[in-house]
């Protein structure tokens, strides 16, 4: 059966897997893991949980603001500095205030007229899809930790690089599950190009590491590699796995664009990226990939929900990361979607496929 956003119970459906996901990710969870903020940039596991819950209380409940006043200095993201999000409630009562507020939604949910339902629709896939990112994050913050939930497969077949020829071609998405950031869909020329057919592995990123990659000026920009001088960048900042032919993760843009110039290779523009997955010319969904263009608006750009999700990151400063990792959950595994990070970093389950150098850059 087609998957119909529109469907009511189709939602509801999703909706409660998303969640049925995030409660098995932390159940194996000590209080001392919840709590732990192993980087300072990010904030624990725990305070995602209770994010997680504000936020759909935030948007989705008509009661909200005595939910939200309770609680905004706990888990809102303007709530309190990060260095203080370690001090949470007791796990029993981060879960029942999920489950508190999951009941009210959907209370609220079914006694939506159908015309109200079609209004909000979008709103409600953005509140699925939110709870989605940050269960990654909460795996990343694991990850920090030394605990990975699962690892990634080596890439199948093919392996070949992947032809992909001039014409004109759509990108952005217009469904109500498409973020701001990737819409309106807009037509695009676009020029040949040829792209690796899977991202670079473990294997071949310690290639250039043994190569005196991180020593060696002349594969790094100007600015990459005064940011690895002035961190001390030495080494990728995830421990080195067992299995080699992973596909690597854990890279920055700067570190990514010295792999390529290494390889003779340059990273693709998103556009690039999104024709190939497109044509279901690529493997992907292994890690996040570093694209070339920075995060920028497409012509037409509205914000939604709110002005502050995707717009004060149209700053030239931020990249666009597209596909999709392993840790990823599969609703937001599709070519349109729009990650984006600052180029410095490292902690992201990214990594990168590269264009031939020749190939001129669809921007």
């Amino acid at each position: 059966m087609p998957f119909d956003p529109c469907d009511r119970e189709v939602f509801w459906q999703a909706f409660q897997e998303q969640r049925e996901f995030t409660l098995q990710l932390v159940a194996p969870l000590s209080e001392a893991v919840l709590c732990a903020q192993p980087h300072p940039l990010y904030s624990p596991v725990g305070w995602h949980l209770g994010h997680i819950g504000y936020t759909e209380a935030f948007w989705l409940l008509p009661e909200r603001s005595a939910i939200c006043e309770r609680d905004r200095y706990w888990y809102a993201a303007d709530g309190r500095p990060k260095v203080e999000r370690q001090y949470l409630p007791p796990y029993n009562e981060l879960l029942n205030y999920l489950a508190e507020i999951r009941q009210r939604t959907g209370d609220r949910l079914y006694t939506l007229t159908a015309e109200q339902w079609q209004r909000e629709l979008r709103l409600w896939w953005w509140i699925l899809q939110h709870e989605a990112q940050h269960t990654e994050t909460m795996q990343m913050v694991l990850a920090m930790q030394g605990i990975f939930t699962t690892l990634p497969p080596s890439p199948s077949c093919p392996q070949k690089p992947q032809q992909i020829p001039a014409g004109s071609y759509v990108v952005g998405g217009e469904d109500p599950l498409a973020l701001d950031n990737e819409q309106p869909i807009q037509s695009i020329e676009l020029l040949p190009f040829t792209i690796d057919a899977a991202p670079v592995t473990w294997r071949e990123f310690l290639a250039f590491v043994e190569a005196g990659g991180y020593q060696r000026r002349e594969w790094w920009s100007s600015r990459g590699w005064e940011w690895r001088k002035a961190e001390e960048i030495t080494s990728p900042f995830y421990p080195i796995p067992e299995n080699l032919d992973l596909p690597m993760w854990g890279l920055s843009f700067y570190e990514a664009e010295a792999y390529g110039h290494f390889r003779g290779k340059r990273l693709p523009s998103e556009r690039e990226w999104e024709i190939a997955a497109q044509q279901g010319l690529l493997n992907k969904g292994y890690v996040w990939e570093w694209t070339q263009s920075p995060f920028a608006p497409y012509p037409g750009f509205q914000s939604y929900p709110y002005r502050g999700y995707s717009a004060p990151y149209f700053d030239g400063e931020h990249f666009v990361l597209k596909g999709g990792s392993h840790w990823t959950r599969p609703l937001l595994k599709r070519p349109s979607f729009r990650n984006w990070y600052s180029r410095t970093t490292r902690e992201v389950f990214a990594g990168a496929r590269y264009v031939d150098q020749e190939d001129l850059m669809a921007q």
